[in-house]
């Protein structure tokens, strides 16, 4: 793997711009803040069905169709009154059905009708709440992701990208005054992701991934959700002609991890809270735009979170932290479905 090549570290910048667009993979991905000595557990499983593929002007073409099925666990833990750290990894097992496959001398064919698959990247993080109190929350991250092993990444059905990541950006929260739209909320996370080079090209990428939701009961909550992935550089894939007439033979062989592949998914769902401890959440998501890579015909996400509070005696009882944790135990924790989506 080629070393990590990380310019001057820059923050993005803390705007509510796209708050009012509206997407949930971790519990890292919320602008509320446990509280410190509170923390939960988030299990989640995604079914992905792409049918087709995209090209560098968004054409789609029948190049195969790919299921995918993602099952997640994510850990997160308030260390104090604003900080809060978080780890997840998921297992991701795939299968290609076309006529289409990508085959080459010494890598293991993964496009032949069959499931494969395992563990994915490790993520590990930290988010801090720069603003905590009132109806906006303002919690900017930093975010670590690395893969759990060497993986093969030329194939329709490759679990991942197998490159490390390190994402910097904010998520912000917002939920309804006492006389403004009280029962609604909106959450969004905007990074900026520092990924490693390929062939020494960089091929950096942006996320945008938000929801905005409505409180039918104080347990049953709704959503309309969306995730844009944008490539800054990278590999477009031209129809009108073969890979080797527009990549050379190691572009070929990289092309999964060096495509620009960029979209947007767009879909809805809700949230029930089962007790104070404990939530559910279902969603479906199918693509709206995209370009170079694969278009999600059909994405369904449930998922359960766990909230669980540590028995230290310095636990603070304060009913704001408490009402924060509460809030955050019942909306569903973001959807990052780009970055789980192969390439090519």
């Amino acid at each position: 793997m080629h070393a990590l090549r990380i310019g001057p570290a820059v923050l993005v910048v803390l705007t509510f711009v796209f708050l009012q667009l509206v997407s949930p993979a971790s519990v890292s991905a919320q602008a509320w803040v446990p509280g410190k000595g509170w923390g939960s557990v988030s299990i989640g499983y995604k079914n992905l069905y792409v049918r087709d593929h995209l090209d560098m002007l968004g054409n789609r073409l029948d190049k195969g169709q790919i299921r995918s099925n993602v099952v997640s666990m994510d850990v997160d833990y308030g260390v104090s009154r604003r900080l809060a750290v978080n780890l997840g990894l998921p297992l991701n097992f795939l299968k290609y059905t076309g006529t289409t496959p990508h085959i080459a001398d010494g890598i293991k064919v993964l496009d032949d009708g069959k499931y494969h698959g395992g563990a994915q990247d490790f993520r590990f993080g930290l988010r801090y709440a720069l603003v905590r109190t009132g109806p906006v929350m303002i919690t900017p991250f930093a975010e670590g992701i690395v893969p759990s092993h060497d993986y093969v990444t030329f194939a329709h059905a490759a679990q991942g990208r197998n490159l490390r990541e390190l994402l910097v950006g904010t998520n912000l929260g917002w939920q309804g005054g006492e006389g403004f739209l009280s029962k609604a909320f909106a959450q969004t996370r905007i990074n900026y992701s520092f990924v490693e080079k390929v062939l020494g090209r960089s091929h950096n990428r942006t996320n945008i991934d938000a929801e905005v939701g409505y409180f039918l009961t104080p347990r049953l909550a709704v959503t309309g959700i969306a995730s844009y992935a944008k490539h800054h550089g990278g590999l477009d894939y031209d129809s009108t002609k073969t890979p080797q007439e527009q990549w050379t033979p190691q572009e070929y062989l990289k092309h999964d991890e060096l495509m620009r592949s960029d979209q947007l998914d767009v879909g809805g769902g809700g949230s029930f809270l089962v007790n104070r401890s404990t939530s559910v959440y279902a969603n479906v998501l199918t693509i709206a735009w995209g370009i170079n890579g694969h278009a999600l015909n059909m994405g369904v996400i449930v998922g359960i979170n766990f909230r669980f509070r540590t028995r230290h005696p310095n636990v603070s009882p304060n009913l704001v932290e408490q009402e924060s944790a509460y809030l955050g135990s019942i909306i569903p924790p973001i959807v990052r479905n780009a970055e789980l989506r192969a390439c090519h």
